[in-house]
């Protein structure tokens, strides 16, 4: 699979993904026509940006549009068709949507500041028109750059990220960082534009196989290179297999793996940062036998969790333990059987007992029935059974209702 990945660590405007696009080979005469077809004229070059070559398009425009009906009809009568034209509204309505959200006010009433500009909508048209000219099946993401200290603006000045470029982080969920500079990075156009035209939005890049590289320039001479990167790779396929197999229903989800190495821990210890650490979100926490420096024994203590837990997870960790640090495996894959919860009534002892148990398939076909273990210990204090005898008993009864 031919993927497209986007590296805005130096931030992400509308200019500098057109000229990315264009620097990784889109059709120049195509992206000229979509932007000259919103009324604007548009001019390409080669700069450097901290010795970094890039593609740098300035678009030329003398007038600006006043309301949200006015820049779709510019939008529907330009040269941008299927796919393209689905994706500059997208982007158009992205905006319109932050700016309402901000100023208080309808979508159809907003006066626009960065959207009001024909530029801005030059930017978005020759965006869309560029990526399609790519022909890749995927486009992916890092997490964006946005800078940070304030911006000057219509409404004086504003903290960075700015309020409408916030909004639609917040709104598409993508994932975000401050600086690496005291400088406005993204714009929203840039944000808009990215959350109409990526797929997915990943922490880091997956296995690929770099075949083509590109480089936007922006405005700004900044310290570090002004440029968004762009990437044309194919999919390890090993990779791909695991996409694949997200995007046509076999169940998984991404998490991150977090380990630590202790020898100086007891086991009461151990036992109350498990609870920890679960209580607190962790999908699993399992403590591992290992052998230390020095031929001393200790533990590996392995804790998987989703991203958004990752640092609260690890912080209790380090506290609890007195590690010096933890490492972090970012982005592994996990396949996921289908899972559903119910109850079972079982007769045991001439008595009916109402029990939980979780029931998991693959692909239509029953994998498992695992009983409540505290249902059970409940039941074998009360009978006075063994805990195994209850717990196969259950799972019996299980299958048999499972399968009907």
């Amino acid at each position: 699979m031919k993927a497209l990945l986007f590296d805005p660590s130096a931030g992400a405007s509308g200019d500098m993904i057109m000229g990315c696009l264009l620097d990784l080979g889109a059709d120049k005469n195509m992206v000229r026509k979509a932007v000259e077809s919103v009324g604007c004229t548009l001019e390409i070059s080669r700069q450097e940006r901290s010795h970094v070559m890039a593609a740098r398009v300035d678009v030329i425009s003398d007038r600006r549009y006043q309301s949200l009906d006015e820049a779709v009809s510019i939008l529907k009568s330009s040269s941008l068709q299927g796919d393209a034209l689905r994706k500059a509204l997208h982007a158009l309505d992205i905006l319109a949507c932050a700016e309402s959200k901000v100023h208080g006010m309808l979508k159809v009433e907003s006066r626009f500041h960065e959207i009001g500009a024909l530029d801005a909508l030059a930017d978005i048209a020759g965006s869309c028109a560029a990526l399609q000219c790519m022909n890749v099946q995927r486009v992916l993401c890092r997490a964006i750059s946005v800078g940070g200290g304030y911006v000057k603006s219509a409404h004086g000045l504003l903290p960075v990220p700015g309020p409408a470029s916030l909004e639609i982080l917040r709104s598409y969920e993508i994932p975000w960082r401050e600086g690496p500079v005291e400088a406005e990075l993204l714009t929203p156009t840039g944000a808009a534009l990215l959350a109409a035209l990526v797929d997915e939005f990943l922490p880091e890049f997956p296995l690929i196989l770099s075949e083509k590289v590109g480089y936007g320039a922006g405005k700004k001479e900044l310290p570090l290179p002004n440029v968004l990167r762009g990437i044309i790779a194919k999919i390890h396929p090993w990779q791909q297999m695991m996409s694949e197999d997200l995007e046509h229903g076999q169940h998984g989800d991404r998490v991150v793996q977090l380990e630590t190495n202790v020898d100086d821990v007891t086991g009461e210890v151990l036992g109350h940062l498990m609870e920890l650490l679960m209580d607190a979100g962790a999908l699993d926490v399992s403590v591992l036998p290992a052998v230390m420096k020095k031929g001393r024994s200790g533990n590996v203590i392995r804790v998987i969790a989703r991203h958004e837990e990752m640092d609260a997870l690890a912080k209790i960790m380090i506290r609890e333990t007195g590690s010096l640090g933890v490492r972090v495996f970012l982005s592994l894959h996990r396949y996921l059987a289908d899972r559903e919860a119910g109850t079972v009534n079982v007769e045991i002892c001439n008595r009916t007992f109402l029990v939980a148990v979780k029931i998991s398939r693959m692909e239509g076909k029953l994998l498992n029935v695992k009983p409540e273990y505290e249902d059970c210990k409940r039941i074998a204090d009360e009978t006075g059974l063994p805990l195994r005898v209850v717990m196969k008993k259950v799972e019996e009864e299980g299958w048999r209702a499972a399968c009907m």
